[in-house]
């Protein structure tokens, strides 16, 4: 090995004092890092756990452990910030340090987060009414058109079923705490930003806050018209700071949660000859042709259609894009939010037609918000709105269609025959011609909504006291346009001719060309003044919150009279070292549908809270339970709205036909005739409301909100039934006759906690319980005392016969004749044989008849309604899932279409048809009873047979 002499090398001074500097500069770059400990408290020295320790600009950090306590590696220079739910964050800089202790102090910002209550809003942590408030990302999460549509489930207080999933019908019902009437008034009154709107056309991006005011506390304000709740909605405001835009778009399928299954041609035949034989009738089809439909021999002479599926895709979809533009300086603020939604329905097409019959709605939304200080004491709000919805259908009801297709046996004939000719049996439809060959209609409708207002700060009188006015102008305009026409039918083919070609008889010989036709209404509009003072101030541990408003609204329904409402109200709230909370509200409103001298009403409530977590004797027990208030609440709301009924106190006269005479009958008079008999003695319903909650902080990670209610509504609208017809009135008048009792307990539950830096869980849930109770209602004496009368039931009651089982042969004297022994009451409805439904002799009188009608199961609308769900975030992905029941819902189901009681000519039959009473299998759980050819009166009756419960949990989105 050679060896190489090592070369010597020298620095100069120079270069030396240049590497130093470099070392020096880069030093940081090289810090060691070292392990540091601590412990975090809260303000009260208790120890928190789970705090976020995170070295600043960095993805490194740990969280505390059930001691407070954590280590960390980390080098000098650097910072530790501390973060937790409710708290402060807090930034140390690492020294030479190895011990860093810190306490964290409440976020006041967070305990000064405002709700929004009846005419303004208040601190969340003094508010003492029951009030619900949803975030809105969970409204815009259901891909849904109406807002409405996402309240089911997703807060406590709110009972909300879809009827419908047609586009633009599709709105849900909606009752906060349930239904406390059987009169007409039901729903809740819906402001947005301080105006009477329509909930389901504003868009879920439009809303910075919604709120649900549910007891006596929150709605006495809105005096006569609070009695239904009130759903408070503001849109969204601009915010100090440079201009953000953001943009979302979502696209979404959705598909029937559940469609009927009903029989093919060949089972559906089967059925019918066994309902002839059971019937004591000869068999229609024979085995040759059942065979024929079964192995498909020619689709057009032997059909086998399901209806549903012909004219029904398998999904709908719909999609949305929002823009969003916010931002603005101290002088200025602004928002502006766009939307369009488009939804297409279910409906099946024809690709063929060269026009458009799918059933889909499209709407644009557009709202600007705009704040302008116009000195430092006064701020100017302009709020502009609307919509422009377009929608697109067949032009026939969309019930009716698939009434049709469920009456239309599978066998009758095709949707259309291969050579292109439509069918349809005589004084029938052809679901699928209906939904497709028939035209389409369009409709449109638009608004506008304005609003103005001016806020003056009054600190010059007195700190904390401002006045404001507001001014809103609301349009609305609708019309359609109709295209329709009705296409060449033949009747159904029963053979073909020697050429192979269908035998088909012409029956109507259609139109060529679509007609046209439109209208449209003159829509409505109104005007609302609204002139307030507010004052809030804090006289050291003494904090004072007052309010006191005048009102008006004017609505021109263009053809009808025009309506109006006015009222003062006024609310004084005052708490004491932050945890002695009280209340008193009152609305004193004028309604004009009651005579002069008595239209106005007091509705005054008063509220008590207690803040326990803030008393000092809590605070070591402040680690565990953060949060412990309870409150309660009794006041009085009322309701003017009488349904059908315009100024029932005035007695009305009606133009009759009149008569004719002469020779020829060409002269005549017109005549009048008594309408509807006033009543001055009418007034408002009262409803007297109590309301006891708690609300329970755990761990600063898990709220919990209970509230049970009592409500009774007094004096409720109704018209008489018990006046006897030889008073000789044309219509019984209105009364206030009625008492409803309504009881019920929400709640609500949210977790939402950081598991580390990278893992985030949140969960949810809520329950809403609401059972009413009739307690006075005008009934024929008749029926007082006995089982018939509706007092002590719940309000929509199912009424019906109780069933007993089906009838065996051990049941009959003599099978033959009908003939049942002596010992069973006698059933009037119809002959009766083993295998039909009996029922219960209620009043023991041995003879069942209507008089034998009793409460059974309860109403078909739910009494309770629940939902849950949970999202989880691990770094850049999220995930969430929400499900949603209903529970103590009934309904009756199968009675109509039993199998054979169309006669094979009307109604599908369900799949389940096989599931019967025969002779062979003599079952008493069998869901039909014996088959019958055509309507069998007995078995036919509303009873506790037919009775299904109609609870269900699914997963919503």
């Amino acid at each position: 090995m050679k060896h190489v002499p090592r070369k010597e090398y020298s620095i100069s001074p120079r270069n030396r004092i240049i590497i130093l500097l470099c070392l020096f500069l880069q030093f940081p770059l090289f810090a060691r890092e070292f392990s540091i400990r601590g412990v975090v408290t809260d303000n009260y020295g208790e120890p928190l756990t789970g705090v976020n320790v995170m070295i600043k600009d960095t993805k490194t950090g740990v969280i505390t452990d059930i001691n407070g306590e954590y280590t960390i590696s980390a080098a000098k220079g650097q910072k530790l910030v501390f973060s937790f739910i409710g708290m402060k964050n807090q930034e140390v800089l690492i020294n030479d340090q190895t011990l860093i202790n810190v306490t964290l102090l409440e976020n006041t910002e967070m305990l000064d987060d405002v709700v929004v209550v009846g005419y303004g809003t208040q601190k969340k942590v003094s508010v003492v009414g029951s009030i619900t408030t949803v975030d809105n990302k969970l409204l815009k999460a259901i891909p849904s058109r109406s807002v409405s549509n996402a309240l089911a489930g997703q807060m406590a207080g709110v009972i909300a079923v879809q009827r419908s999933g047609e586009p633009g019908y599709d709105n849900s019902n909606f009752w906060i705490r349930g239904i406390s009437t059987f009169g007409g008034a039901r729903s809740p009154l819906v402001l947005i930003d301080g105006v009477e709107r329509d909930i389901n056309n504003i868009d879920s991006e439009e809303i910075e806050s919604f709120s649900i005011l549910k007891d006596a506390s929150a709605t006495a304000i809105y005096g006569v018209r609070g009695a239904n709740g009130i759903i408070v909605i503001t849109t969204r405001k601009g915010k100090e700071g440079p201009p953000k835009i953001s943009v979302r778009y979502e696209y979404s399928l959705s598909q029937p949660t559940k469609l009927p299954r009903f029989l093919g041609s060949a089972d559906y035949l089967d059925i019918m000859n066994e309902s002839l034989r059971e019937s004591g009738l000869p068999e229609n089809y024979s085995s040759e042709i059942i065979d024929r439909y079964r192995n498909n021999e020619d689709a057009d002479l032997y059909p086998n259609v399901n209806w549903i599926d012909a004219i029904t895709d398998n999904y709908a979809s719909n999609q949305r894009v929002n823009i969003n533009i916010n931002g603005g300086s101290k002088f200025l603020r602004y928002s502006l939010v766009g939307s369009v939604f488009d939804e297409r329905g279910i409906l099946s097409t024809d690709p063929r037609q060269d026009w458009n019959s799918r059933l889909s709605i499209t709407r644009y939304n557009v709202r600007s918000n705009v704040d302008v200080d116009l000195t430092k004491t006064t701020l100017l709000n302009m709020n502009i709105g609307g919509y422009l919805q377009e929608g697109n259908r067949p032009p026939q009801n969309i019930d009716d269609l698939f009434k049709l297709a469920f009456e239309t046996p599978p066998y009758v004939h095709p949707t259309r025959y291969s050579s292109g000719e439509i069918p349809r049996v005589r004084e029938r439809g052809n679901p699928w011609s209906r939904a497709t060959q028939h035209g389409f209609e369009r409709n449109y409708s638009s608004s506008i909504q304005s609003q103005a207002s001016i806020e003056q700060s009054l600190n010059f009188i007195t700190k904390g006291l401002k006045a404001k006015i507001i001014f809103a102008f609301d349009a609305y305009n609708d019309g359609w346009v109709k295209r329709d026409k009705n296409p060449k039918t033949y009747m159904p083919a029963t053979k073909r001719n020697d050429d192979g070609t269908l035998d088909l008889s012409l029956m109507d010989v259609g139109d060529e060309y679509l007609k046209h036709g439109s209208g449209g209404s003159f829509g409505s509009k109104s005007t609302y003044l609204e002139a307030n003072m507010t004052w809030a101030r804090d006289f050291g541990s003494n904090h004072v919150d007052a309010l006191f408003l005048y009102n008006q609204r004017h609505r021109d329904w263009g053809d009808k009279w025009p309506s109006r409402n006015q009222g003062f109200a006024g609310r004084l709230s005052y708490g004491y070292g932050g945890k002695y909370l009280g209340e008193f509200n009152f609305g004193y409103n004028g309604s004009e549908n009651f005579q002069k001298g008595k239209r106005y009403g007091f509705f005054p409530s008063v509220a008590l809270g207690y803040l326990i977590s803030e008393e000092s004797f809590f605070h070591p027990l402040y680690r565990i339970i953060n949060k412990l208030k309870i409150r309660g609440s009794y006041g009085l709301v009322g309701n003017d709205q009488i349904d059908g009924r315009r100024f029932p106190y005035i007695t009305t006269i009606l133009e009759a036909g009149g008569y004719v005479y002469g020779y020829e009958g060409n002269h005549g008079y017109r005549g009048w005739r008594e309408g509807e008999i006033g009543n001055n003695n009418l007034t408002w319903e009262t409803v007297k409301k109590g309301n006891l909650g708690i609300e329970i902080g755990v761990l600063n990670a898990l709220n919990i909100q209970f509230d049970v209610f009592l409500e009774r509504r007094e004096n409720i609208f109704m018209e008489r039934n018990t006046i006897p017809g030889s008073l000789g009135l044309n219509k019984n008048p209105w009364v206030n006759y009625g008492i409803v009792e309504n009881q019920g307990l929400d709640a609500s539950l949210e977790f939402n906690k950081s598991i580390n830096k990278n893992l985030d869980l949140s969960l949810r849930g809520n329950i809403t319980y609401a059972h009413s109770n009739v307690i006075e209602k005008d009934v024929p004496p008749s029926l007082i005392g006995t089982h018939r009368v509706p007092t002590g039931k719940p309000v929509n009651q199912i009424w019906g016969l109780e069933d007993l089982g089906l009838f065996t042969e051990d049941d009959f004297e003599d099978i033959q004749a009908g003939k049942l022994k002596p010992e069973i009451p006698e059933h009037t409805f119809g002959p009766v044989r083993p295998g039909d439904i009996r029922y219960k002799d209620i009043d023991n009188n041995h003879i069942v008849n209507e008089a034998d009608r009793n409460a059974i199961g309860g109403s078909w609308d739910p009494e309770i309604v629940y939902g849950f769900g949970a999202n989880i975030r691990y770094k850049q992905f999220d995930f969430g899932c929400f499900f949603q029941g209903v529970g103590r819902t009934w309904q009756i189901l199968g009675r109509d279409i039993m199998p054979g009681a169309g006669q094979g000519g009307l109604y599908n039959i369900y799949d389940n048809a096989f599931d019967h009473w025969t002779q062979d299998n003599p079952r008493q759980d069998a869901f039909y009873p014996r088959l019958y050819w055509g309507q069998n009166a007995n078995n036919n009756q509303e009873s506790s047979f037919w009775l299904h419960n109609f609870s269900f949990i699914r997963l919503k989105n």
